[in-house]
Formats: structure tokens, C-alpha cells, sequence
């Protein structure tokens, strides 16, 4: 789980409280929360994370739904637990389950795996389950050690997939052609019952660190719902 301290970090950096929520459920967040003044989850069940989750999203979230709600090409709060794993087989990822099963992490996994035609890899892909069903609730994904020009590239084409998908972004601050990775870039969706963030930015030593996350954000997140 090493990559994801640096998601803690970018997400606090780059997007404060709403990129660092979607990582509740994993367990390297609260570790690293306390080494920063303390972690409120610290040996916190897989409940009472999903709890406090849902309450953070109360002020996350956005005031319409999402006419749609894309997810790395998977469905949130329909694909199940057991679709992700046949799906990790079958590409021959390396993954491992945690958290009582609401967390399934892959390391390396080659990008074409997820955007047919595309090359390079994510060096963590991460899904978030609901409690009740084990249905899919967050995406996540990160990657590190990129060129400021080629993470920047790679930013402005996820942005433009969710732009053809959904319209105009909450927020957004798009590298321009000459950026050096000296601040941040981002775009970010907020709907009431969805989130889209995708955020690039210079880690010290690391390279530029490309992260994106999708998350279901409707309020009975621990009861089963219908699309």
C-alpha cells in the first residue's frame, strides 16, 4: 500500500478534504493521518469508516444528480465484488483484498486494461465496496514518476472523457501547454450522488503523481440502492 501515502498527500494538497475522503476506506490513510496529528480512525471497523465516510459526504456533495456516473468503465453500485475479482483474474493482476472485503488494491496494472488503445500503467488501482452488498462505490488510481508534459497530457484527456460526459467540471484547473508541475492541476465534478476528481502534482523526489477517483456519493451509501 506504499503508493497511497502519496494520494493522502496530493489530496491534501491539491483538493483538501474531498480528495482525501475517498481513501476512509483504505487502510494506509488512517496511518498516515496520525502521523500528521492524529487519526480519528485508528482501529475504526470497516463500519465505523463507512459511517464517518458518509457523513463527510453530507458536505461534499453537490446539490443535482449526475446524468451520468462514469468509473474507469465499471458501474458504481452494480458491479459487485466477484465481477472485480473475475475482472483482476482475467487480466492477470496482481491484487489483495482487505478491510472485511471492501477494499480490493492491484498494483501495476497496464492502462489498455481500462482504455482500450492505451498504453503505460497505473501503479495502484484501488476499489471501494459498500458494506451491506459489496456492490462498488470508488475508483481509484494512481500514478507516479511522470514528466510533468506527459502527466499533463494524461490529465487533459481524462478531463475531456468526462467533459464529453458530463458537461462542464465544479472546478478545474488545466495544465497549460508550458506547465512545469510547479501547482497543481486539476478537474473536479460534485453532484449529489456522484464525485470525479482527477489531480496531477510535483511530489518532491517522486516525479509528477497522476491520481484519479469516482466515487458514489448518494446519501444511504450502506443500504442497497438501484440505478
Amino acid at each position: 500500500m506504499g503508493w497511497l501515502k502519496w494520494t493522502v498527500r496530493l489530496g491534501g494538497t491539491a483538493l483538501g478534504a474531498t480528495a482525501l475522503i475517498g481513501l476512509l476506506h483504505m487502510p494506509v490513510a488512517r496511518t498516515l493521518l496520525a502521523r500528521i496529528g492524529g487519526c480519528p480512525f485508528a482501529g475504526a471497523t470497516p463500519q465505523e469508516v463507512e459511517r464517518a465516510q458518509d457523513r463527510a459526504f453530507q458536505v461534499l456533495r453537490g446539490s443535482s444528480p449526475a446524468r451520468h456516473r462514469p468509473a474507469m468503465g465499471f458501474a458504481l453500485e452494480t458491479t459487485t465484488r466477484k465481477e472485480i475479482e473475475r475482472w483482476t483474474r482475467a487480466h492477470g493482476l496482481s491484487c489483495e483484498s482487505s478491510q472485511g472485503d471492501t477494499l480490493v488494491t492491484c498494483e501495476r496494472v497496464p492502462a489498455g486494461a481500462l482504455i482500450p488503445g492505451a498504453t503505460g500503467r497505473f501503479d495502484q488501482l484501488a476499489f471501494g465496496f459498500r458494506l451491506a452488498d459489496h456492490r462498488l462505490v470508488n475508483v481509484s488510481s494512481l500514478t507516479i514518476g511522470l514528466e510533468p508534459g506527459a502527466a499533463a497530457g494524461l490529465l487533459t484527456s481524462a478531463a475531456s472523457r468526462l467533459e464529453a460526459a458530463l458537461g462542464a467540471p465544479a472546478n478545474k484547473r488545466l495544465p497549460p501547454a508550458d506547465w512545469n508541475a510547479q501547482g497543481p492541476a486539476y478537474v473536479a465534478y460534485r453532484y449529489s450522488d456522484y464525485l470525479a476528481e482527477v489531480s496531477a502534482m510535483n511530489l518532491p523526489g517522486r516525479g509528477v503523481a497522476l491520481r484519479e477517483q469516482y466515487l458514489s456519493m448518494r446519501e444511504e451509501t450502506g443500504k442497497q440502492s438501484t440505478n
